[in-house]
């Protein structure tokens, strides 16, 4: 059996009252010196405190649900690492549900995690359409709970979210194509509902219009998050007269560009200058590494576990924060030519 308050109040021969509002860290009037000697005696016994106690006396379970639908999330080991992580620093454990990609199981998904008496959920939509908007909205607002999402839905940016900004993220991208010189590029990217995608598209148009390009610049491709969808992205970019810069809309996607490129014999970057998105930690790693724009996990992890604890203390809702992204060159991008 684990150290007990009763064992500290034996040691220091003070109430258990007294330990208890300390350690617990209720106001008092407790003398200084008095709190000194509970805070020691707790440390040289190993005192750790009894969560569930805690949890009943605060009405808080420190707990914080994390719902992400599978295959949504573009970064999904390094978003949940960082979560975890700002949990834990914030004196949160985290619980996870991986409901399926459809509006109707992520809204059970919440639902359960509010069920089991968690301090916040946090929730990534960025898959999800108009049609979950409505439903997602009227569960935020009728919930006691706070609820924070990390991406809009549908064309909707939400309250009380902590979003990356995606479309500043394309424009990085393109304008660093563009400032090399390159003319000719192409965009591969999951599906289209996604509002990941979906901004990043719009950075990269407004990057092209303000250099007079317009769309008709830009060979676009809808499809699968994944290394393979990349492999035969840049076989279809290739048939329809070939770019000399492509923009992949995740470093998975990267991958398997430039793993296709490696196959044909085409020099990346001399020949093909190849962008990712995401800022994995594989990108650095690759035989190329890779240029990549970063969205900053642990910032936004940091910043949604923050804003579930300034919801708990006062729940009135709050505007969205864009989270600026960050260009990293690396060589995979140069300019058209360049050895």
């Amino acid at each position: 059996m684990g150290v007990t308050i009763k064992d500290i109040a034996k040691r220091t021969g003070l109430s258990i009252t007294t330990i208890s509002l300390v350690l617990n860290k209720k106001e008092n009037r407790i003398p200084e010196k008095t709190r000194q000697i509970i805070e020691s005696a707790a440390q040289e016994l190993n005192y750790s405190p009894n969560q569930v106690a805690v949890s009943l006396s605060t009405k808080k379970s420190n707990l914080i649900g994390l719902v992400i639908p599978r295959g949504t999330s573009y970064y999904f080991a390094n978003l949940v690492s960082s979560i975890e992580r700002a949990c834990r620093n914030a004196g949160y454990s985290l619980g996870i549900s991986l409901p399926e990609s459809d509006g109707d199981s992520c809204l059970e998904a919440i639902q359960e995690m509010l069920h089991r008496g968690v301090d916040g959920v946090i929730f990534d939509p960025s898959n999800l359409g108009e049609d979950f908007y409505r439903a997602y909205i009227d569960m935020v607002f009728e919930s006691d709970t706070p609820i924070s999402s990390l991406a809009g839905a549908g064309a909707h940016l939400l309250s009380n979210s902590v979003i990356p900004d995606y479309k500043r993220g394309g424009f990085l991208a393109a304008s660093h194509l563009l400032e090399l010189g390159h003319r000719r590029i192409g965009f591969i990217a999951g599906s289209r509902e996604n509002y990941a995608v979906s901004d990043l598209l719009l950075g990269v148009e407004e990057a092209l219009e303000e250099k007079g390009m317009g769309g008709e610049a830009l060979p676009v491709l809808f499809g699968a998050n994944t290394a393979a969808f990349g492999r035969e992205g840049l076989d279809s970019l290739l048939e329809a007269g070939g770019p000399t810069g492509v923009i992949a809309a995740s470093d998975s996607i990267a991958a398997g560009i430039l793993r296709r490129a490696f196959e044909m014999g085409i020099h990346v970057p001399r020949q093909l200058s190849v962008l990712g998105y995401g800022n994995s930690s594989a990108g650095a790693e690759y035989q190329v590494s890779l240029t990549t724009v970063s969205i900053h996990y642990d910032r936004i992890a940091r910043k949604a576990v923050n804003l579930i604890k300034k919801l708990t203390q006062n729940g009135s809702a709050r505007t969205p924060e864009l989270i600026a992204p960050s260009l990293i060159v690396r060589e995979s991008t140069a300019a058209p030519g360049t050895a």
